[in-house]
């Protein structure tokens, strides 16, 4: 194992994460949703309200489906991946920043400015991954990756800390109401996300790559090409249909977890501390299974990951209280950042380096077409049988398989 000292690249490379994490925490899972239904869209129905906001979700996410393996193609033969990375970054950061000045009733703009901050965040995370391979070795993917999502959860955690803060006590900020403070926060946001760019801006250097003129006809073949040899790639193919399965129960949950609190009868404020909780746990333990990891394997932590949530959903079947729900958010922090940053970790070890912007689009891809399997299932079963515990089966299920597909995957790890 090598043990030196991490480069400023890759230093860089983990602390670009505490910005990017504050979008995720503050504004996706938190504040966008709460003031989209009580301050931009008060004007309509709540029902219409809603459909607008999920399919200004499904609109992002199905442009990423079929850009993303394009992005990494494109930089993968083109020397354009810091470019391209903090291109997408900006455009994210400076919608969040409009986010400020939409006013009251104008649902529209808001969802617009929302759903290309949404896109370019998830578009710019393929060439972070990216990054990921070409900084450092394989033998400290584990580690980085691990670091890089743990010290995302203390950075989104501390920012979305004082924006709660601000959101429950407005007057020791200085403002004059709940309404002002959140959309302060979408500035404090895409400060905090500036902040947090530049280090990666500044040590990040691209690397030599044959560049070629006809860029976009050459990434579409190499596209194809990809897709075409992940068979060759047995562990890749395979390790991609238990990452579908399993990470769509990952999004799942998340999804989920207000929802469950809601029903619960928790109010507003309870459900930014069970958050907050998730952020604050998630920190220690994705450290905590980095270590395992790059001791005894990201197939064992991915494995024991499944396996608790597992029983985190065998739990959520008798859920009848806040206290329950609290339980519930520290077991979902404590296994959530080690999944992800052991698939993480674990894809760049299957991988070619050469093709890794590629294989990353495919990589998200798969991420991304699994956030949508879950909340779909888990809306018809709620649909046909109209009960809330039997909806949590196909999450259930869903861990199962890629408990069991994932058991197929070779590698070269010491368990």
């Amino acid at each position: 194992m090598n043990n030196s000292k991490l480069s400023k690249e890759v230093k860089a490379w983990i602390s670009y994460d505490l910005g990017n994490s504050a979008f995720a925490t503050t504004v996706v899972a938190a504040f966008f949703p709460i003031f989209y239904n009580q301050f931009w869209a008060s004007n309509i129905d709540s029902v219409l309200s809603a459909e607008y906001l999920s399919w200004t979700l499904v609109i992002s996410n199905v442009a990423l489906l079929f850009t993303a393996p394009l992005i990494g193609a494109v930089t993968d033969i083109s020397k354009t991946t810091k470019k391209l990375f903090i291109t997408m970054v900006l455009i994210s950061i400076i919608c969040v920043g409009l986010l400020f000045f939409v006013e009251a009733g104008s649902w529209i703009y808001a969802l617009v400015f929302f759903g290309i901050a949404n896109y370019f965040f998830s578009a710019s995370n393929v060439l972070y991954d990216k990054i990921l391979v070409q900084i450092t070795s394989p033998d400290l993917f584990s580690k980085i990756s691990g670091y890089g999502y743990a010290w995302g959860y203390f950075g989104g955690g501390l920012l979305f800390l004082i924006n709660a803060l601000m959101s429950l006590n407005p007057e020791l900020f200085g403002l004059s109401s709940q309404a002002e403070a959140i959309r302060w926060s979408f500035i404090t946001v895409s400060i905090w996300w500036s902040i947090f760019l530049l280090p990666l801006s500044i040590t990040y250097k691209e690397r030599d790559i044959q560049s070629s003129k006809k860029v976009l006809s050459r990434s579409l073949g190499n596209i194809f090409s990809t897709l075409k040899s992940i068979p060759e790639y047995k562990n890749v193919f395979i390790f991609l249909i238990a990452f579908f399965l399993f990470i769509d129960g990952v999004h799942t949950v998340m999804a989920l977890a207000s929802t469950f609190a809601l029903n619960l009868g928790l109010d507003t404020s309870s459900i930014i501390i069970a958050l907050i909780l998730v952020q604050f746990i998630a920190f220690p333990s994705t450290i905590m299974w980095s270590y395992i990891a790059e001791k005894r394997g990201d197939k064992l932590v991915i494995n024991i990951s499944i396996v608790i949530y597992i029983a985190i959903i065998l739990f959520s079947f008798s859920l009848s209280n806040s206290t329950e729900f609290y339980i519930l958010a520290s077991l979902v922090g404590f296994v959530q950042g080690g999944i992800q940053g052991s698939s993480r970790s674990l894809f760049a070890k299957l991988i070619p380096p050469e093709r890794a912007g590629e294989f990353f689009g495919i990589f998200n891809t798969f991420g991304k077409a699994g956030a949508f399997m879950g909340p779909a299932l888990v809306g018809i079963f709620l649909t046909i049988f109209k009960n809330t515990i039997v909806m949590l089966l196909p999450i259930l299920i869903l861990f199962v398989l890629g408990l069991i597909v994932l058991y197929f995957v070779d590698t070269d790890e010491v368990i």
